[in-house]
């Protein structure tokens, strides 16, 4: 009896253990539901930035500092679907004050003969398809329409670039050898993809809090947009823990294939750059051939970069299919991390600024791969550029890496350093730079092709010219005690300029970020609100000079960035209207229908002539000053005549990159900055005693 007793007590002592073991897992299990469903609450409701429970449940469960690089990319809320009445009421209010009174009541007739179809009901619901069976309805959309099928050259067309600090490095460079200068920097760049290739990058947060989205990191390097007939096409390398990687060198239009990692070890910075030297030496010294001497000896297949991507595209296909030296060589730069580019120019900076910029914003063709992610321009007195072919992400994915760069090659800010330096063992013998080989007697239109290239390059780029507006004792603290938002008054500063420069209102395109959202890109803010442009109408007309005009301007300008910071807000929390009203076409060019009458109306026919967007210059190093980090950058206007402009608020400074499409660009391009330089100081003075 006893015996048995002890059995049944153990049993029960088993089964009791057992059951406080699943109740424990059970509780966890609820825990950690519990978690995921407060998690993406917050995500759904934090990065509208009102909702205060929502931020504070996502400070204590979103990872703090430590998160993951993709960590939080599947929980990421999904961009939402606008309501369609709401978006077409939104592009009409939009487009008022730049139009006829005619075009608006024909866009109204058109707007509103449109929300109540059948045909908007469709459309509407075949993105609503989307929505529900995609991470994100637009993005693939955004990059194939948006990118790889335009047609246009990239250099002046969807490219951008940024430089270095013109009075750089607390009034000198790092080093006064641009050889050594590279070397350092390619350094740089490496450690930043280790990083970010061995998951040690964290997920960036929007004031600390708010995660977003971080899928166009390790693209950052090794990716090249390959041209196509139609449409372009992205190719990405993945260089293995234990494999070969390797940068493309080019010194004028000769090229080498410069290893930086054997066998899973980084080569070191010594070794790259004795390796340089002897390329950049070698290709001084050809000999004269039939394209040219010295560096440029060899057939400058780079000029072909800068075509019509259509034409680009069969001349790489001709190139690869008539030789395998060609393949190799093709192979070679697609799959590099990216280009190094050994420039014999010098820049004349401080003094002139806009040589440097020019240089780098698209040159003459003969020294870049245009389709590379990026090529890292080192000029012969060592300043150093940026080109960005960004398909596969915006400005800030890869103004990180370069941020990276810029600290990690500085021997005096190693102390700032917030990625520390890898550790792992080098490669310690010596790499060597292989010079690729070209046969272009395979295609007998080489040299038409390469004629037509220059040609047609330098008809294009005789008709843009841009340069830096920079304030260095003006910057966003002096701006907010105005209690006028930065983004505002630069905005508001630009419809000043614009309006003198255009002489009338024009459609005025600013970019917001979508990172909020998986997948998330951009949207676009539409500047030239009534408010805006009531304004700058105002302060054309020396409204500020009259009786009392003083305080009414300063009302009219926080009432304009009133409404400036809410539109904003509302496109980065994905209720803007653009890419909906795109994506509506879109819908209908897919499916076969006809595109409603609201695209054919002038209204959305307006183009964007003024084209703006402002990026982070410092993103993760805070305390840098703002002599080690770049000078900002900028990029093409879209329309002809019309301008670009970049800009970049710091605490003290404000950057602006101006860059001018017309007739006779020089002396426009100067016109606008002038009109930019008074706009700003007499906004200024309308606040200043």
């Amino acid at each position: 009896m006893l015996e048995l007793f002890g059995s049944i007590l153990e049993m029960n002592k088993a089964i009791l253990g057992a059951a406080l073991f699943a109740g424990a897992l059970a509780v966890l299990y609820l825990l950690q539901v519990s978690k995921r469903l407060l998690l993406r609450y917050a995500l759904t409701k934090a990065y509208k930035g009102k909702d205060k429970l929502a931020l504070f449940a996502l400070k204590m469960l979103g990872g703090g500092n430590s998160t993951g690089l993709l960590e939080m990319q599947d929980k990421l809320p999904r961009l939402p679907l606008p309501p369609l009445k709401k978006t077409l009421h939104k592009w009409l209010a939009s487009v008022k004050p730049l139009i006829t009174r005619d075009q608006y009541e024909d866009a109204k007739v058109a707007v509103e003969e449109f929300e109540n179809s059948e045909e908007a009901k469709m459309l509407q619901q075949e993105l609503k398809h989307r929505y529900k069976t995609m991470p994100n309805w637009l993005t693939d959309w955004w990059i194939e329409f948006a990118y790889l099928r335009q047609r246009g050259p990239l250099p002046t067309g969807s490219n951008f670039y940024s430089t270095d600090q013109y009075e750089n490095m607390f009034g000198d460079v790092c080093t006064p050898d641009p050889v050594r200068r590279a070397a350092d920097l390619i350094v740089g760049h490496l450690d930043f993809k280790q990083h970010v290739d061995e998951g040690r990058k964290t997920c960036q947060k929007i004031g600390g809090v708010v995660p977003v989205c971080m899928e166009g990191f390790p693209l950052v390097h090794g990716t090249t947009r390959v041209p196509g007939e139609e449409c372009d096409k992205l190719r990405t390398v993945v260089v293995p823990p234990d494999g070969d990687a390797h940068v493309l060198l080019m010194v004028g239009s000769t090229m080498f294939k410069l290893p930086v990692q054997i066998k899973g070890k980084r080569a070191t910075a010594g070794s790259l750059e004795a390796a340089i030297r002897i390329a950049v030496n070698s290709a001084k010294d050809a000999k004269p051939t039939k394209y040219g001497s010295g560096a440029y000896a060899q057939p400058n297949v780079s000029l072909l970069t800068t075509r019509e991507r259509s034409k680009w595209a069969k001349h790489r296909t001709l190139l690869i299919c008539g030789s395998s030296k060609n393949c190799e060589s093709m192979d070679v730069i697609e799959e590099a991390l990216f280009t190094v580019v050994m420039h014999d120019l010098e820049t004349d900076c401080p003094k002139d600024n806009r040589v440097m910029i020019r240089e780098a914003m698209h040159g003459d063709g003969t020294r870049m791969w245009y389709d590379k992610c990026f090529n890292l321009i080192v000029f012969k007195d060592s300043r150093v550029a940026w080109h960005y072919e960004h398909t596969y992400a915006d400005a800030p994915v890869p103004g990180c890496a370069v941020e990276h760069a810029l600290v990690a090659s500085n021997p005096r800010v190693q102390h700032l350093r917030i990625h520390p330096e890898p550790q792992e063992k080098r490669y310690e013998r010596m790499v060597h730079a292989e010079m690729l080989e070209w046969n272009t007697d395979c295609v007998r239109e080489f040299d038409e092709w390469v004629s037509d290239a220059t040609r047609e390059f330098a008809e294009l780029t005789s008709s843009i010219a841009c340069g830096p507006v920079n304030f260095y004792d003006f910057g966003i603290n002096h701006i907010k005690a105005f209690k006028v938002s930065p983004d505002s008054f630069c905005q508001a500063a630009l419809q000043v300029a614009s309006l003198r420069y255009f002489g009338r209102h024009v459609l005025t395109y600013e970019s917001a970020s979508l990172r909020a959202f998986q997948r998330g890109r951009t949207e676009t803010i539409r500047s030239a609100t009534a408010e805006m442009t009531a304004f700058a109408r105002a302060f054309v007309g020396n409204e500020q000079n009259k009786p009392g005009g003083r305080e009414r301007m300063q009302g009219m300008l926080r009432e304009a960035s009133a409404v400036h910071s809410r539109v904003s807000k509302e496109a980065s929390a994905g209720e803007g209207f653009d890419r909906h009203m795109l994506a509506i076409k879109l819908a209908a060019l897919t499916t076969g229908m006809p595109p409603p009458r609201v695209f054919e109306t002038d209204a959305w026919k307006l183009e964007f002539e003024l084209v703006t967007s402002q990026s982070p210059i410092l993103q993760e190093h805070h305390k840098a000053a703002p002599t080690v980090m770049t000078q900002g950058g900028g990029f093409g206007p879209t329309s002809d005549p019309g301008v670009g402009v970049s800009y970049h608020p710091q605490r003290e400074r404000i950057y602006f990159h101006v860059s001018v499409k017309s007739k006779s660009p020089a002396e426009d391009q100067e016109r606008f900055s002038q009109y930019l330089k008074e706009a700003v100081t007499g906004m200024r003075t309308l606040f200043d005693s």
